[in-house]
């Protein structure tokens, strides 16, 4: 009788053990065959300690057989081992192994097993062109996949059938078709970076357009300009919400992305000058159908000439000319223009087709504090201090605004909020301004203090961080910068001044004047509620993306079009 077992089957190599109880101490000689052709003949007389301490003879009954070459990882193999002298079969023989269904262990190690064993030296360059070239086709497979290329394709083959005349249909004896199939539209967001909630409004306002293109029936990807680094685990900001990030190493640039995606996106949303100026005529040519939206963030030549005269920089005057073209040959090779701000859609409206030009909110929860008058104190300004309309800003309140507000009431401590704060900000507090930095909660700031101030002396497009005060029913004491673009109600059209003392003079007023500062809070309350919701904001996303993007029937009539 065959005593034994079958331990290990791989593609290289088998082993186990075997004893003949006729002849316990004569080794077996055995038989190794893959697919009916015999592999190797071996004996089973190897030491193995732990047969021996089993009892199993003297334990010199083992085996192990190196193939002199490894088996294809591409078929199947039915491995035996038996004794020569009648085809016994071991225990456990045969094995079966299956060609692998997926690029596993054993196909990377087939691999990488050709790539070794074939060829000399002067072969590697040869090797490294393939594997170049097999890398592109790789890349290209996976962004067809990305891109649901051939389903868009089948869709847009059952498409045109569809709007075909049904007496067409009739005529080659086909059944019409009665309704058009259902397809996601796809569309591709780039910015800068990777838009972060908490980090500043252009982060916020690029969410809340990709929630709403999302609502709108989109398939949203997203692809950062700066930021193409490989990265194992997708953006936290954009795996919430489902969107697809594009980078390392699947693509190494936005046009990478734009070619090997060629023709399959129905939109492309570019936030920010240089994106739209870098990437705008490439997205033409790669897609030629695809409605190309120029979402502005803010006009930068303004805030530029406002920079050159706030601080006597004459220098700032020709970079605001030079960005003044930029920004309006943009918008003129756009599809559509969008804007948070009514008066710079009114500058833009001067320079291109109206119809072009598109006030679109983001989405700001109308959420008041809850904590009562009484129970709050002191003031906040809150700002990202690498923006520098908010750095000058900031000097200003610290040097001479709280100043005069301390000289009339010694007890008001005003709060610098925000991320950046620079060392010469911090040496420059004092005499109730405190440099508190990054908070990871508004709302907690938005439930200690009576008011927030926004004293800009320069900047362009609307503040987030105000519209977020008025939101929450903390008034907000702005200069005309601060409040330019909202249209803001009479209420809160009183709680606009210029210059030093007039913003002194509001700041103490609303921290003291219980009725004002309520009525105050309650007008802005409503005004975000009015103005930024979700379905303000989808109604003129749709407009702005104009009648070339159909949008299902139904979608448009949830989102108020």
């Amino acid at each position: 009788m065959l005593r034994g077992n079958l331990d290990i089957v791989t593609l290289h190599s088998v082993a186990g053990w075997a004893q003949d109880d006729a002849e316990p101490d004569v080794p077996v000689s055995l038989l190794v065959i893959d697919n009916d052709q015999l592999l190797g003949r071996i004996l089973a007389n190897r030491h193995r300690p732990d047969l021996e301490a089993a009892g199993i003879g003297n334990g010199r009954h083992s085996f192990e057989l190196d193939f002199p070459k490894a088996l294809s990882p591409f078929e199947q193999h039915v491995i035996r081992v038996c004794r020569e002298i009648d085809g016994a079969d071991l225990a456990q023989s045969p094995v079966t192994l299956e060609p692998p269904l997926s690029f596993d262990d054993t196909a990377r190690n087939a691999l990488a097993d050709i790539l070794k064993r074939c060829g000399a030296d002067t072969d590697i360059p040869a090797k490294i062109d393939f594997l170049v070239g097999q890398i592109d086709v790789l890349l290209q497979q996976r962004a067809d996949g990305d891109s649901h290329r051939f389903e868009r394709q089948r869709y847009r083959h059952y498409l045109q059938r569809w709007r075909r005349r049904p007496q067409d249909d009739a005529a080659a004896g086909r059944s019409a078709m009665s309704d058009p199939p259902s397809q996601s539209q796809r569309a591709l967001v780039i910015d800068d970076r990777v838009p972060v909630l908490d980090r500043d409004a252009g982060s916020i306002a690029v969410l809340s357009h990709i929630r709403s293109l999302q609502r709108l029936g989109f398939e949203v990807a997203f692809a950062p300009a700066t930021e193409f680094a490989a990265s194992a685990k997708p953006p936290a900001s954009l795996q919430a919400i489902n969107v697809t990030c594009y980078g390392a190493p699947y693509y190494g640039s936005i046009e990478e992305v734009l070619r090997r995606q060629a023709g399959e996106f129905d939109v492309v949303y570019m936030h920010r000058v240089a994106n739209a100026m870098k990437y705008g005529e490439l997205v033409r040519v790669h897609m030629p159908k695809a409605w190309r939206i120029y979402s502005v963030a803010d006009l930068h030549h303004i805030r530029l000439a406002r920079q050159a005269e706030a601080e006597d920089r004459p220098e700032f005057v020709a970079q605001s000319q030079r960005m003044r073209f930029a920004e309006y040959v943009a918008a003129i090779t756009a599809n559509s223009v969008i804007t948070h701000s009514s008066l710079e859609a009114e500058v833009l409206r001067k320079q291109v087709p109206a119809t072009k030009v598109h006030v679109v909110p983001w989405t700001v929860a109308a959420k008041p504090t809850t904590v009562p008058f009484a129970q709050r104190q002191g003031i906040a300004f809150i700002g990202g201090y690498d923006h520098e309309p908010n750095l000058d800003a900031a000097r200003w309140l610290i040097s001479e605004i709280m100043p005069l507000v301390r000289q009339r009431k010694p007890e008001i401590v005003c709060s610098l909020i925000g991320s950046a704060m620079p060392d010469e900000l911090r040496r420059m507090c004092g005499n109730g301004v405190v440099p508190e930095g990054h908070v990871d909660d508004l709302a907690a700031v938005f439930d200690r203090v009576r008011l927030t101030v926004a004293p800009l002396t320069f900047g362009a497009g609307i503040k987030g961080k105000v519209i977020e005060s008025l939101g929450a029913g903390v008034p907000c004491v702005c200069t005309p910068i601060a409040a330019e673009g909202l249209d803001l109600p009479a209420a809160l059209r009183a709680c606009v001044a210029d210059g030093a003392e007039g913003l002194a003079a509001l700041i103490c007023d609303l921290h003291e004047n219980q009725h004002r500062n309520d009525e105050c809070g309650r007008a802005g309350v409503s005004f975000v509620a009015a103005n930024f919701s979700d379905a303000v904001l989808d109604v003129a996303m749709r407009r702005a993306l104009g009648p070339a993007v159909p949008v299902r029937r139904e979608v448009i009539e949830a989102a108020g079009g």
